[in-house]
Order: C-alpha cells, then sequence, then structure tokens
C-alpha cells in the first residue's frame, strides 16, 4: 500500500481512539510495517493492509456505539493550540474533519464567552473556503471583535475581507477594507499587520495609476525588509518566519514592476536581476520564474521583443498564478505585434482575451488586446465581431475608470494618515530631545558660540586676504623687482668682499635676475656662486648687503614676485593647476610653491588665481 494511504488510515485511527490506549500500539505497528513491508510485494503489503483495515472498521465501529459526542467531547478537551495544530493537518486531506476542528475551536470560545477565540475560530471558515465563505465569516470576526482591543482584531478581519474583495477584482471594495485595516493596525502597533498591508495598499495606488506612490511604498517596503531590525525580529520568530523569503523576493520584482510602471527600464532591469539572483540562493522555483517574466517584461519595454519572447515561453509553464500567466501571455502576443509575426500575434490575445474572461481579471494592458482584435476585425469587415470587442473595451474602460477613482480615496486615507503620523512622531521626538538634553542645549550653544567665533575669524580672514590681494594688483610690474637697496663704498667694506669682486658679483646678480634664471628649481647658493665664478661665502654676504636677506629668501622672493606679474598679465598660465604654476615659477612641488607664497604674501596662490578669475569672468560679462 501507497505510504500517504497508510499514514492517512493511521492518522484516523489514532485520532479516534486518542484516549483508549491503543496509540501506542498502532504507533509501533506503523513502525513495524515500515520497516518489515516497505520492499515487500503488492499482494503482501495488500495482506498487511486488509488486516490493518478490519482493525479500523472495529474500532470505528466502537466510536460509533458511543456517538458522535464522543468524537465531540475528545476535540473539545484540547487546546486551541493542539486544535489549531490538527486544523492544519488536516486541511489538505479532508476539509470535512478540518471543518469540525474549526467548529469546536468557535465552540470553546463561545462556552468561555471569549469573542476574540471565536474570531480566531471563524478564522479557519474565511481564509480557507473560498470567497463566498470567506467574505461571510470575515463579517462574522469584524462584528465579534469590532469592541475589542486585541491586537489583531478587528484588523484582520477587515484584511481577509478585502483579500476576498481583490481575489474577486473588486478593487474599490479591497481598497475600504485594507484601508479600514490599516487604520486599525496602525492604532495597535500591529508591525506585523502593517507590513502585510502595505505591499497591497502599493499594489492598489498602482491600479489606480499612481505608479509612483506605488513605487515608493515597494521601496520602503524593500528597505525596511532589508535594514530594518523590527521587521527582522518579526520574521525570525514564531509562524511568521518562514514569510521572510517570499516577502523579500515578492518585494523585489514589484520594485522592478514599478520601474516598468514608469518606463524606467534601465532600474527596473537592475532589480529583476537582483531578484532573480536571490531566489537562486534561497531556490525559490516558484519566485525565479516570476522574475524571469518580470525581466522579459523589461526587455519588452525596451524593445527586445525576441527576448521577451524566451523569457516569457521559459516562465509560463511555471507560473501558478492565473493573473500571472495572463500576463506573460500577453507580453507574448505583443512581442508578436512587435516582430511582425501577426498571425501568432493574434492568436495568443484570442488565448489572453478567453482566459481573462474566464477567470474575470480586467487590467490596463487588455485595452490594447481589444484595440488589436477591433483593428483585425475591421480590416476583415468582419462587423459582428468587431462589435463584441468594442463593448469588451467599452465595459472594460468603465472598470478602469472606477479602479482609478480610487486614488483619491488612498490619498486621503493612507498618504495623509502617514504623512500626519510622520509629521507627530517628529515633533514627539523633538519633544522628547527637549526634554532629555539641556546639557544638549548648552553644547549646542557652545557649538553655536565657537561656530561664530570661526565664522568670524573666517571673514576677518577673507578680508584680509582681500586688502593683501589688492596690495598685490596695485604694484607695477617693476617694483617687485626693485627690493633691491643701493649700495655705498662703506656697505661695501663692512661687507668683508673686496671692492672689486663685491662689484662683480652684484653685476652677476642683476644679470641672474634679467634672465630669470631663478625659475630654475636646482638653483642654490652654491651653484649660482659657480656660475658667478666666485664662493658662496661671498655671495652670500653680497646678497646679504644689497638685499638685505638672505640667499634663501632673497631666491623664494625672485620667484614668488616673478610668478606674481605672470599670473596678472597671462590669463593661459591662470588655468594651470597648481603643480603646473608650481613648476612655472621654480618650485618641484605644489606645496612647497604654496607655502613660500603665503609666506611672502599673506594669502595662497589658490585664492590668488581664484579671484583673478572670477574679477575676468565679470569682466567679460561686463562687456
Amino acid at each position: 500500500m501507497p505510504r500517504p494511504a497508510f499514514s492517512l488510515l493511521f492518522r484516523i485511527l489514532t485520532y479516534e481512539v486518542n484516549k483508549g490506549g491503543e496509540k501506542e500500539k498502532f504507533y509501533k505497528e506503523r513502525v513495524w510495517w515500515y520497516k518489515e513491508h516497505q520492499n515487500q510485494t503488492p499482494e503482501n503489503n495488500m495482506k498487511y493492509f486488509s488486516a490493518l483495515f478490519l482493525k479500523c472498521i472495529f474500532f470505528l465501529t466502537v466510536n460509533t456505539v458511543t456517538g458522535q459526542e464522543q468524537i465531540k467531547d475528545t476535540l473539545f478537551g484540547k487546546t486551541y493550540e493542539e486544535l489549531n495544530t490538527l486544523f492544519f493537518e488536516w486541511l489538505p486531506e479532508d476539509t470535512l474533519t478540518a471543518r469540525k476542528i474549526a467548529a469546536t475551536y468557535i465552540e470553546k470560545g463561545r462556552a468561555e464567552k471569549d469573542s476574540v477565540r471565536m474570531a480566531k475560530g471563524y478564522y479557519y471558515y474565511a481564509s480557507r473556503f473560498g470567497p463566498e465563505m470567506g467574505l461571510q465569516y470575515a463579517d462574522t470576526i469584524i462584528a465579534l471583535t469590532e469592541n475589542s482591543t486585541d491586537k489583531s482584531y478587528p484588523a484582520l478581519g477587515y484584511m481577509l475581507k478585502g483579500y476576498w474583495h481583490y481575489q474577486q477584482t473588486d478593487y474599490k471594495a479591497a481598497v475600504q477594507c485594507y484601508l479600514k485595516a490599516h487604520e486599525y493596525a496602525v492604532e495597535r502597533d500591529n508591525i506585523k499587520q502593517i507590513m502585510s498591508i502595505r505591499p497591497t495598499i502599493a499594489v492598489l495606488k498602482g491600479k489606480s495609476g499612481d505608479y509612483r506612490g506605488a513605487l515608493q511604498i515597494n521601496k520602503e517596503h524593500l528597505t525596511a525588509l532589508e535594514n530594518d531590525p523590527k521587521y527582522r525580529r518579526i520574521y525570525s520568530k514564531g509562524t511568521f518566519r518562514d514569510h521572510y523569503v517570499p516577502s523579500y523576493l515578492n518585494a523585489i520584482f514589484n520594485v522592478s514592476l514599478g520601474y516598468i510602471d514608469l518606463r524606467a527600464i534601465d532600474s527596473a532591469k537592475k532589480y529583476a536581476r537582483k531578484g532573480i539572483r536571490e531566489t537562486l540562493r534561497y531556490n525559490d522555483t516558484l519566485r525565479y520564474y516570476w522574475g524571469i517574466s518580470v525581466g522579459g517584461k523589461a526587455e519588452y519595454y525596451d524593445g527586445n521583443y525576441q527576448a521577451t519572447l524566451d523569457s516569457m515561453n521559459k516562465a509560463i509553464p511555471h507560473l501558478t498564478k492565473k493573473p500571472n500567466v495572463v500576463l506573460a501571455k500577453y507580453y507574448v502576443g505583443k512581442s508578436y505585434e512587435g516582430l511582425g509575426r501577426n498571425k501568432k500575434a493574434l492568436a495568443t490575445f484570442m488565448e489572453v482575451d478567453t482566459v481573462a474572461e474566464k477567470i474575470d481579471y480586467s487590467f490596463g494592458e487588455l485595452r490594447k488586446v481589444y484595440e488589436y482584435m477591433i483593428n483585425h476585425y475591421g480590416i476583415k469587415q468582419q462587423k459582428d465581431s468587431q462589435l463584441v470587442y468594442i463593448d469588451k473595451l467599452l465595459k472594460l474602460d468603465e472598470e478602469l475608470l472606477e479602479t482609478r477613482a480610487m486614488d483619491g480615496k488612498i490619498a486621503r486615507e493612507y498618504d495623509t494618515p502617514y504623512l500626519l503620523r510622520q509629521k507627530e512622531k517628529l515633533i514627539n521626538d523633538l519633544e522628547q530631545k527637549d526634554q532629555r538634553s539641556r546639557k544638549h542645549k548648552l553644547l549646542m550653544l557652545v557649538v553655536v558660540a565657537l561656530f561664530a567665533i570661526l565664522l568670524a575669524y573666517y571673514y576677518q580672514k577673507q578680508r584680509i586676504y582681500k586688502r593683501r590681494y589688492r596690495q598685490l594688483l596695485s604694484e607695477d610690474d617693476g617694483d617687485a623687482m626693485e627690493k633691491r637697496t643701493s649700495t655705498s663704498s662703506g656697505d661695501i667694506r663692512d661687507s668683508g668682499v673686496p671692492e672689486e669682486t663685491f662689484r662683480a658679483i652684484e653685476k652677476g646678480l642683476s644679470k641672474f635676475e634679467r634672465e630669470k634664471r631663478f625659475t630654475n628649481p636646482d638653483v642654490t647658493l652654491y651653484s649660482l656662486a659657480k656660475d658667478l665664478e666666485t664662493n658662496s661665502t661671498y655671495l652670500s654676504k653680497v646678497v646679504n648687503t644689497t638685499r638685505q636677506m638672505n640667499f634663501s629668501k632673497y631666491l623664494h622672493n625672485l620667484r614668488i614676485d616673478h610668478v606674481i606679474q605672470r599670473l596678472k598679465n597671462e590669463e593661459r598660465l591662470r588655468s594651470y593647476s597648481m603643480q603646473g604654476i608650481a613648476e612655472e615659477a621654480g618650485y618641484n612641488t605644489a606645496q612647497s610653491f604654496a607655502n613660500s607664497f603665503y609666506r611672502n604674501t599673506g594669502i595662497y596662490p589658490s585664492y590668488f588665481v581664484k579671484r583673478l578669475q572670477e574679477e575676468e569672468f565679470i569682466g567679460s560679462r561686463a562687456v
């Protein structure tokens, strides 16, 4: 006998005779059967099954004698947690038994006069047995918990009601329910519910035409999933933890779809690729193929029709949600149309129309299908068919118009309250900071005072810089080089240098200055003394006597005075980098040039050049 069938039979037996003392015996028999019979022939296994089946009949007969009340009492004696576990164990295999368990949960809550427990029991009905029962029992949940202070109710009832309205494409009703659920969730600070509602509001925003608002919500949701520790904690414990990966992957692809709606295709592709990578990392096959279809949609709007066909044909066999299949088929048809393969496009669009009508799914892109069909039948002169699609298009437009009207309601009841909460939170944060941080205020005053001092110092420096800049500009080209002093016979005698030698060195220095040889970065006291056919001691004494400064300062002054005149007169030099200007002046590095310039003038060369350029620009504008 196949193992699933045996397992189900075993569970029925152990469930019905839970208190009969036979549970352990059956468990041992089950283990023995697995060990001894799993490799037996089908005939031998059937013999074992027949014997076990007779046992089953026996115990069921005994159970029937005591009546259904015993079953009810058995279930009633279980805890709520045990009933919850049993419900989800039986639901895939036996919905009648699952409903019996749900009914027991409700009865226990009614006996204890606990309306929230009753609502949780009705949740099983509302969430698992289709839209008709779902809407009916969602209303029951809301009615039971409307005046409750529970953290999850009645918001959960409104969420269920919104879910079923959405599945029935009644988006207007869905919006009202989700907004009401969000109101309760925010009021009771239920992060789980807020987190679940947020992407749904984004979807409804997109359907209303507010693509930018939808994208913003989806990006905020993705950022929270990736970075917010509150979200991580929620997903890391309890039954909610299994939802992290699908929620995270859904959020990535929703951001991609949002960018597609705004036709920001590069960003859409980036997020689609990211989502596909993450599906592979988490081994999520279902969302991998959804991601492939999202990427295919982006390729379509990028004009890559063959890439779209490849992606959609790869994804469609694995898509489980019919709306996703219809949308994927739509882009297959549009790609055929883009490639000029009109027969294929027509056949695909007819399939899209048929499936969309069958599942009662209206979406904006369907309008393009109807337009194509109207045009096709118009060319064929098939007026009856053309009229059919005109009627479909008019009906679709009416539905879409009603859906678009949701935008104002979402803005009033979601966006505006959200902004007001943000504002209130900011005000509260500021008030709390104000209460906690008198020391911080004092510190801020000190910082402000220091800032004011620094600012005053800065402006004082700027005034000094401007004055020194003006002084440099006012100097004639020849002034800077006339810092030499004339020498008398007494000066020469005091220098300790023979007069004839002194005069020869002085003449050589004048020639050195005229020929601008000081711009050579390799010039030193010793190299110049050698060029002037004297020694460094005599040269140093002549410089000290005639220039009233040492040789190093003398050399720096020559270079800085020279480059200042060039900068004032040569527009081309002002466009050089600081390193380039430094080399023109005779310096190997920009830093040594800047230091020397500042020592000589009281301002930095960058400031001097900048002011020259600004005045040049103002002058050119005036002309």
